[in-house]
């Protein structure tokens, strides 16, 4: 597993090689001020960053309880939450490594999407799977002990709402505000791949399939404000939807045809962009149509 350690201005790149994996897998990464997270099997490790962008090459911190690969996961403040592909969630206090959520059988299949909210809004978890199903449920409060922890399991798996998607769910995420959150699909129904919903209610807000082939999944998704919704996926294009008009208003088309599997916003203006081939990683500037920089290895015409 190679980290890009800097991307600068004219295009320099330095790499490392973190962690090399035996088998096939598709790592999902996480970069806050000190701190690189990783999944690694059925792990979420943490692993230092140096002030001088150097990684560490022991983790830090472990977080473990899946009994498969971990798929996705969202930290936010001390607080971790992962889907597994076991169909498990689980959520970690980062300080005490102690879990405050555990869902052993929370999906019936791979739990490939999670995201939460903060106390002061809930509290809550969203996650989608395979199973076609998005599921909220309540975080607790502090903290459980290891020898509860079928207790917890039978407590946890009562989900305040379900909602049926008929089609597998890629992606979920909650707004700037978490007044409500948006869901992701592979794309194979008649209703579209992109939803948005009402955090209080889970009543449906607005639904995008007009632009949408049948297949055309959304593998990404982001809000930049509470009304500016990034999405990406099988279509090789990053759309930008403002929901006040519920119409798109930025495309950026990925130049090689390529699914994109997840993209960060950065700033004001950037994004940078993961394809499925090739390893290529892209920075978009939102005032062009074009790509400025590319990293990874580009296909042969």
């Amino acid at each position: 597993m190679h980290i890009v350690l800097r991307w600068n201005a004219m295009g320099t790149v330095s790499a490392s090689l973190l962690h090399r994996c035996l088998c096939r897998q598709l790592p999902w990464i996480f970069r806050d001020d000190d701190q690189l997270w990783v999944t690694q099997g059925s792990f979420v490790n943490g692993y230092r960053v140096r002030a001088d962008g150097i990684i560490n090459k022991l983790p830090t911190c472990v977080l473990k309880g899946h009994g498969e690969d971990a798929c996705r996961f969202r930290k936010r403040e001390n607080i971790v939450v992962s889907g597994g592909s076991d169909g498990s969630i689980y959520a970690w206090d980062i300080e005490s490594k102690r879990k405050r959520f555990v869902g052993k059988s929370a999906h019936a299949k791979a739990t490939c999407a999670v995201d939460f909210s903060p106390p002061s809004f809930g509290h809550l978890i969203v996650s989608g799977s395979k199973d076609q199903t998005v599921k909220l449920w309540r975080m607790k409060t502090d903290h459980y002990d290891d020898v509860d922890l079928e207790w917890v399991h039978s407590s946890n798996c009562c989900p305040l709402q379900v909602l049926d998607h008929r089609d597998r769910v890629w992606c979920v995420g909650f707004s700037k505000d978490y007044s409500r959150f948006a869901t992701g699909t592979a794309g194979i129904t008649t209703e579209g791949p992109l939803f948005v919903w009402d955090a209080s209610s889970c009543q449906m807000i607005a639904s995008f399939g007009d632009v949408y082939q049948h297949g055309a999944g959304i593998l990404d998704l982001d809000f930049e404000t509470r009304d500016l919704l990034l999405t990406a996926g099988y279509d090789t294009f990053i759309r930008m939807w403002d929901l006040r008009s519920n119409k798109c208003v930025l495309t950026f088309e990925e130049p090689f045809d390529s699914a994109i599997y997840c993209f960060l916003s950065i700033g004001k203006y950037g994004i940078v962009a993961g394809t499925y081939r090739c390893g290529m990683v892209r920075l978009w500037d939102k005032r062009h149509v074009k790509p400025v920089q590319v990293r990874g290895r580009q296909p042969q015409p």
